[in-house]
């Protein structure tokens, strides 16, 4: 609380000239002809002589915390609950001296950047400008310049001149930073309710009280400037600069606050606009904009220093303008000139020694095309102290940050205490500018203390980075630092936004996959190779014929002339050897471990729409049970494609929805043995059965396969895999900052998976010319079916025990030989175990979890605007409860994106390579009699060669890992710094292994092996 203070100046004013104040009207006569060359010099000088020289003044850097119920409108600047940094510049209007009564003056820049901001902003202590016009302006300059006696012959001219040089005289202030700064314009814009509103800024201390206004003695006298009271302090003394030097200890804070005023018309009266008028402030009470807190102290360089600019204005922002003779405009712009031309306050040395050292900097560049960079790179480093200036990282006759490289440099530089964090430039370099960083690593050899700065990331200008400790937001107890936290993500939430979606899970707002930010593509090579892999298959396939082939295959032998062309896995071979794919143990091998093994589930009661009999199965129920008794036994499963119902087909295909019975035998083997084609028991929906033509049986067989490979590509795959993931991507980047251990953990996890879904958007679900419009019976529809899987999207799919258990197959003695689930469940409990013994490291409690606010707004934005519920509510937790809970979390996201997708993705090239076994799409209708089918008409409603070429050159390109590939349990992007997240990721590893191996032992066993969720086959993201 400041104490009362009162101006008495029109007091002191009519008893030094016997005029009554309030007869005074105008400011000052009309100048005559003397009077007008002076202001014409005075212009002149100003024009050609007032500069931008930064050589001057104490700068300091900060941040501006805005308030959550911003009063302005945002501008692209006063964003609500934002954090900007901002850089102050405060000096003496005319005096070197500290202790000398003197204007002071502040300006502000909002951005850390050296050239102007955006909104540069010049401040005055006092609440009314001395000035109005040029001439006062011209007047008041002189004034001060000249001397006492000048000054009083200005001060005495008219009470408003008194009044403001009382209101703005300071003299010996304890501090910068405990002092009230006046902004005098008045700016008008049109708010959202459409009112014409005007403005104006003031920028006020909130620490010490400020003891430096003028005394009732001082304001009989105020033009008398050298006069320095009797303290101790010297006229010669910088006490202001040196009270800066450990603002990086003290932080100090004040408030930019605005004022406003409602005005009829966009030209408000002079009465208001003038700047010597101040606003009542019970009528126009100022409101707080932004905190300010000011963190270091921008080192004395011409190229360190801040450039300002007061003629740029935000879009929708008016000057007012006073309308006399003088244009208003040219006032401002005198003005900010004059200000800018102040000599008074001159660059001021530190006169406080400081403790030396060297720093030894380690800097990695990433081993990707085109990682380095022929920019100049510049590195500030901050700490708890002081900060560097920025030193040039170069090596004479060296070519530094090449491709690979580790270069190592040493800096001396005054201690900045413990190290926060440093920010990287880059200058120059227009060509190779781009610059991918893994990470620096700073030794300071005085203390023996390392530092870790891991980035990953493509830089082209400025970035800041925070040590690699992971720290929870509410354990970060740093100021700074909470606010490199906070710029990290408004960063990242302006580049990072959502599309939401409400029939599908959400994804990142971005037209095509070209647009999309530098960091989420795929590295330059990856995109190369994908792309000749593609072009392996196609040119290989164009050599054969088989891509502009429109005939039919001739029979089923002809289809494996097309397999033929291609290298075939070990699975693949086992499939159509000996003519494997017909045998009904086949089928129900393929169900369990095949492309799509999450279809399956327990049938317990029959079904009114598939009417299956017992006299339908005479022969093939093996355990002397009806079948009834057999689905209470939990013998009895179904595959039910309902999610295709409803979805149009196009003209020249045709797609059933089909209902398939199968039966675990006494032997363990599963196998089908009741198939309906569409959804209800209409009399064309025949149900076929092995007692049927073994060419009818077969052609049901392949309906249920084609039905399948729709379910899989779109659903399973595309929707459960991509899309899903892509929902923890988006809500990774823009609510968890690079410091969150969350955020480590998962952001390998989530690599390249917005590239593959941007791409998969443009080739897959492109239009006419896609991939599934090409491919699928439902081509140009496939958005309808993506809804029809989101609908029955529950959170509880993403829990793989919970999921088994859902579908009814989470027993092995019910239902064996299902790998699938076998490998997935010691993967989730391995993956589980290392999510555990993460969050262990940092949540000690459910109230840490409860009041990081950070994973908090992960989870509502997951929940929100990701994986929106547009029918019933779908499970996904609004927010994380406990350390259990989160765990759950997390190992759900894990397992989801790394194995669920290997699972479902890999082996599309084993199974989509032969064409009777999973054909793309149908060209003939559903047979709706028995005993009708031939080779002829089989071969006439598989896919044509081109179509077929099409689907197993893109299954194969699907299936493809890159040599970049990075798989579960590989962590080279060391994000976490501390040594115990190294032992917890190496006890991951080993557990890896030992399922490798027992997997391996496992498969050594069965006839066709299971090797999709091998810990080594399987990437740590959906990558691809």
């Amino acid at each position: 609380m400041k104490k009362t203070w009162t101006n008495k100046a029109y007091e002191y004013f009519e008893k030094e000239t016997g005029r009554n104040v309030e007869e005074i009207q105008e400011r000052g006569e009309k100048p005559g002809l003397w009077k007008r060359a002076n202001l014409q010099l005075f212009k002149w000088k100003q024009q050609l002589f007032a500069s931008g020289d930064n050589r001057w003044g104490n700068e300091v850097q900060g941040y501006a915390d805005f308030e959550a119920d911003s009063p302005i409108p945002d501008f692209g600047i006063f964003t609500a609950n934002s954090t900007k940094e901002i850089r102050i510049r405060f000096f003496n209007l005319t005096k070197s001296q500290d202790g000398a009564a003197d204007f002071r003056c502040a300006f502000l820049k909002f951005g850390d950047a050296e050239e102007a901001g955006p909104w540069d902003m010049a401040f005055m202590t006092g609440s009314a400008s001395p000035f109005n016009d040029i001439e006062t302006l011209e007047e008041f300059l002189t004034g001060l310049q000249v001397g006492p006696s000048s000054l009083k012959a200005w001060a005495l001219r008219h009470p408003s001149n008194y009044y403001s040089l009382v209101d703005g005289l300071r003299k010996e202030p304890k501090e910068w930073t405990s002092l009230d700064y006046n902004n005098y314009k008045t700016y008008s814009c049109t708010t959202k309710e459409n009112v014409m509103r005007l403005f104006r800024f003031r920028l006020i201390g909130l620490g010490n009280v400020d003891e430096s206004k003028l005394s009732p003695d001082d304001q009989k006298h105020p033009w008398d400037l050298v006069r320095t009271g009797t303290e101790e302090k010297s006229t010669q003394g910088n006490f202001l600069s040196e009270s800066l030097l450990r603002v990086s200890e003290t932080h100090p804070t004040m408030m930019l606050q605005v004022q406003f005023r409602d005005i009829m018309s966009v030209s408000a009266p002079d009465n208001v606009v003038d700047p010597s008028v101040v606003w009542d402030e019970k009528e126009c009470p100022w409101r707080n904009l932004a905190s300010v807190i000011l963190t270091y102290n921008v080192p004395n360089l011409p190229e360190e220093r801040a450039k300002y600019s007061f003629h740029k204005l935000p879009e929708g922002v008016r000057l007012q303008t006073l309308s006399n003779t003088e244009s208003y405009a040219e006032l401002i712009l005198y003005r900010d000139r004059a200000l800018f031309s102040a000599r008074g306050g001159k660059m001021t040395q530190e006169s406080v020694s400081k403790k030396m050292t060297t720093y030894l900097i380690h800097v990695e560049t990433g081993f990707y095309l085109f990682s380095g960079t022929n920019a100049t790179v510049s590195i500030a480093i901050f700490g708890s102290k002081d900060r560097t200036k920025r030193h040039v990282l170069d090596k004479s006759f060296q070519n530094d940050f090449e491709r690979g490289s580790k270069d190592a440099y040493y800096i001396t530089a005054p201690t900045v205490g413990e190290v926060k964090f440093i920010k990287i430039y880059l200058v120059g370099g227009s060509i190779g500018r781009e610059w991918y960083l893994r990470s620096v690593m700073i030794f300071d050899l005085e203390s023996r203390i390392s530092y870790d700065f891991p980035c990953f990331q493509w830089i082209t200008s400025t970035i800041t980075l925070p040590r690699g400790n992971a720290v929870l937001p509410q354990k970060e107890t740093d100021p700074v630092l909470q606010r490199v936290r906070r710029m990290w993500l408004a960063h990242e939430q302006m580049v990072v936004r959502w599309k939401t979606q409400t029939c599908l899970p959400s994804n990142i707002d971005c037209s095509a996959y070209k647009d999309l930010p530098r960091d989420l593509k795929y590295a330059t090579e990856r995109e190369w190779e994908k792309k000749e892999i593609i072009g392996f298959y196609a040119i290989k396939l164009k050599i054969h014929r088989f891509l502009t082939a429109l005939e039919s295959f001739d029979d089923f032998e002809d289809f494996k002339a097309l397999t033929d062309v291609l290298c075939q896995s070990e699975v693949a071979k086992a499939i159509t050897a000996n003519e494997n794919w017909k045998r009904d143990e086949e089928f129900g091998r393929m169900t369990l471990d095949g492309i799509n093994p999450v279809i399956i589930k327990r049938c317990q009661a029959p079904l009114d729409n598939f009417p299956v009999t017992n006299d339908m199965l005479q022969g093939i129920l093996q355990r002397n049970l009806s079948l009834e008794q057999e689905m209470e036994a939990g013998h009895i499963y179904l595959l039910d494609y309902k999610v295709l119902k409803g979805v149009p087909r196009r003209n020249d295909r045709y797609l059933p929805t089909p209902l398939c019975m199968m039966y675990v035998r006494p032997d363990g083997a599963l196998v089908p043995i009741a198939i309906q084609l569409g959804q209800s028991s209409e009399e064309s929906n025949l149900i076929w059965t092995p007692h049927d033509d073994e060419l009818d049986w077969l052609f049901a067989k392949t309906w249920v396969k084609t039905a399948d490979i729709h379910v899989h590509a779109l659903n399973t795959h595309y929707y459960r895999a991509h899309r899903v993931s892509e929902v923890f991507a988006v809500a990774t980047f823009r609510n968890l900052p690079l410091a969150h251990p969350v955020f480590k953990l998962l952001v390998p996890h989530l690599k390249y998976t917005i590239a593959v879904n941007a791409t998969a958007l443009e080739v897959l679900l492109g239009g006419a010319g896609s991939v599934f419009y090409k491919m699928l019976a439902i081509g140009g529809h496939e958005v309808k079916m993506l809804e029809n899987g989101y609908n029955e999207f529950h959170w509880d799919l993403l829990n793989i025990p919970k999921e088994f258990a859902m579908r009814g197959v989470d027993e092995p003695a019910l239902l064996p030989n299902y790998h699938y689930r076998d490998d997935a469940l010691s993967m989730w409990n391995c993956i589980g175990e290392f999510a555990s013994k993460v969050v262990n490291l940092y949540y000690s409690s459910d109230t840490d979890v409860k009041k990081d606010h950070e994973l908090q707004s992960w989870m509502r934005e997951i929940k929100e605007k990701g994986l929106v519920s547009w029918n019933e509510d779908n499970g996904v937790p609004r927010s994380v409860e406990s350390v259990s809970h989160l765990k759950e979390i997390l190992t759900m996201i894990i397992f989801n994106v790394s194995c669920y997708h290997a699972a479902v993705n890999f082996g599309q090239g084993d199974y989509y390579i032969f064409g009777p076994n999973y054909p793309s799409a149908m060209r003939t209708p559903p047979p709706t009699k028995k005993g009708n089918t031939t080779m002829a008409s089989f071969m006439a409603a598989l896919p044509v060669k081109a179509d077929q070429a099409l689907a197993v050159a893109f299954a194969n390109y699907l299936c493809s890992y890159s040599e970049d590939e990075v798989y579960l349990g590989e962590y080279p992007d060391a994000y976490f710094a501390e040594e115990a997240m190294r032992r917890v990721k190496d006890e991951f590893q080993q557990s890896l292994k030992r399922i490798s191996e027992l997997m391996k032992t496992r498969n050594r066993k069965i006839d066709v092996p299971y090797y999709y969720l091998l810990p080594e086959r399987v990437p740590n993201s959906v990558a691809v």
